[in-house]
């Protein structure tokens, strides 16, 4: 069996996790080969030990990578940089689906989306490219999401719900049904959005309000 070729671009905590997504496709159905980790400062190995992968360059080397790549950086801000850098290089850019997803019906994936373990894809659900959702998150049917959005761990969004481009939901934060954010929302940990959020705008608290910059947003700890 020929297993695709790929390569982890970043070496943080969220590179585990992908890592680990890709382990466990690889359980059910050997699929890819985990060529090793692209970042720009050296990876602390530590989190890797003994899963066979190792550092083999920087961000740019990935056009000398004979590989697919997946981007494994939790903020979306910074996936859209990396992604810029990389640009169009005829690499395949698979989407990386945990095999506990729960994927509903018409869902789709744009290229280099990631969905972790034990989250939730009502039927309809729309991710633009390189957007991740992580764990435990759930989101409702009809919902759409732009490029590199990010869905963070126990999230709640509802259905019907328009996020834009580079869209944050923060840990743990709930998000009513019918809800429009705009580009670059950032929504913090543990808020509950009841009303459409302007773009550029962070939400903090119960209900969400217009807060400062990474106020409750946390650390994504996933790189």
């Amino acid at each position: 069996m020929t297993l695709l070729p790929l390569v982890l671009v970043g070496g943080g905590g969220h590179a585990s996790d992908v890592l680990q997504t890709v382990e466990a496709i690889n359980v059910i159905r050997p699929t890819y080969r985990v060529v090793g980790i692209l970042d720009d400062h050296d990876v602390d190995l530590r989190r890797f030990a003994g899963r066979g992968v190792a550092q083999i360059g920087g961000v740019d080397d990935v056009v000398a990578v004979d590989a697919a790549y997946v981007l494994c950086l939790g903020w979306p801000w910074t996936r859209q940089a990396v992604a810029r850098r990389i640009g169009e290089r005829g690499h395949p850019v698979p989407s990386i689906v945990h095999p506990s997803a729960d994927v509903g019906a018409g869902v789709e994936l744009g290229p280099g989306s990631v969905v972790l373990g034990h989250t939730h894809l009502s039927p309809y659900v729309r991710l633009g490219a390189h957007a991740l959702v992580s764990y435990l998150a759930s989101i409702g049917h009809d919902t759409t999401f732009g490029d590199h959005a990010s869905v963070m761990p126990n999230a709640a969004v509802s259905g019907g719900v328009t996020g834009g481009d580079r869209v944050l939901v923060g840990t743990g934060a709930a998000v009513r049904e019918g809800i429009h954010l705009g580009d670059d929302v950032r929504v913090g940990a543990g808020a509950a959005v009841v009303t459409d959020v302007a773009a550029g705008l962070t939400v903090v608290g119960v209900p969400a309000r217009a807060g400062q910059d990474g106020d409750g947003l946390g650390e994504p700890g996933n790189g």
